[in-house]
């Protein structure tokens, strides 16, 4: 017996932070397209963005809530402005790191508490952004990445706090407090699995396309202190692996980040239009990866009982 179906399509929403933006963009160009969402899976940024739109579909609404988040006191609080300051060369998040350990206040704040941005203004942002609903409850399957310092594994849910999975996949370490849950202590899901990819596959995805925005490596320059060949190795490392992971979607988008800082915030149109440019770009074979195949099935064998003959 044969049949026409289309693919179950998976989304699988890297992280970036404010690079991550650029999934809102692929959001939208979805639905102008008219081509279909069955699952999502997110990792960092693409948690937030991918739980965002599975608990309501609607890219607008996605787009507006957060750019209300933007304007917030609680984003303000979260001190991303700081971050930036005279680091817009440099864009890792190790780079960062180093930069910052060099400085008093920075050091002093981690000697004191496991993370820079504190974890009551952390539950803030988070609750502005997240409904607070079970993963099971949204409208569209979700799950979501981090990673385990306990196991030393990555953990996927699929179940619980919407809300406080999408804080732990989004627990940058040193800088977002990470989630302490059933002997568990997670953090950033990106560490471990930057393209959740595999995560897409276990929620049914037979088509997995992928959104990375950290799909290049920045160009070599000699380094001048330890610390820098430190971030350098630290950069080579998370590049070949998320190159590794991106071999597993059948289609990869690598929408060109609106800001060259993981903490910049300030390009939110230029991230969304860079999103929404690249599925056009491979529209043809989106396509073509999601349209109604002609399937066939085998026909199901007819119960033993259908053969008995009246006693």
């Amino acid at each position: 017996m044969s049949m026409f179906s289309r693919p179950k399509v998976g989304l699988a929403l890297g992280g970036g932070a404010a690079r991550g933006l650029s999934h809102i963009g692929v959001l939208e160009a979805f639905e102008e397209c008219d081509l279909p969402i069955d699952v999502i899976a997110g990792t960092s940024m693409g948690a937030i963005i991918g739980a965002m739109y599975a608990a309501e579909p609607n890219a607008a609404v996605v787009k507006r809530r957060f750019t209300a988040y933007l304007q917030s006191e609680a984003f303000k609080e979260s001190r991303f402005d700081y971050l930036i300051e005279n680091n817009h060369e440099k864009e890792g998040f190790f780079d960062w790191l180093s930069q910052f350990a060099r400085k008093s206040v920075f050091y002093t704040l981690l000697m004191s508490r496991n993370s820079f941005i504190h974890h009551e203004t952390s539950r803030q942002n988070f609750a502005l952004l997240i409904d607070d609903i079970d993963l099971l409850e949204t409208r569209l399957p979700f799950c979501t990445t981090a990673l385990d310092l306990v196991r030393g594994e990555e953990f996927i849910f699929k179940e619980g706090s919407l809300r406080q999975a999408v804080a732990a996949s989004c627990a940058i370490p040193g800088l977002l407090p990470p989630v302490e849950m059933d002997g568990r202590f997670l953090v950033d899901g990106g560490w471990i699995n930057a393209l959740p990819v595999t995560a897409a596959r276990h929620l049914g995805a037979e088509v997995a396309i992928g959104v990375d925005v950290y799909s290049d490596l920045d160009p070599f320059v000699q380094p001048d202190t330890g610390l820098d060949v430190a971030a350098r190795a630290e950069a080579v490392t998370r590049w070949a692996l998320t190159n590794h992971l991106c071999k597993g979607a059948d289609c990869l988008l690598t929408p060109e980040a609106g800001s060259n800082h993981w903490a910049d915030f300030s390009q939110f149109d230029e991230a969304v239009a860079s999103g929404r440019n690249k599925v056009y770009e491979h529209l043809h074979t989106l396509r073509q990866l999601t349209r109604r195949q002609l399937r066939f099935r085998r026909a199901a064998a007819p119960h033993a009982d259908a053969h008995r003959q009246p006693a």
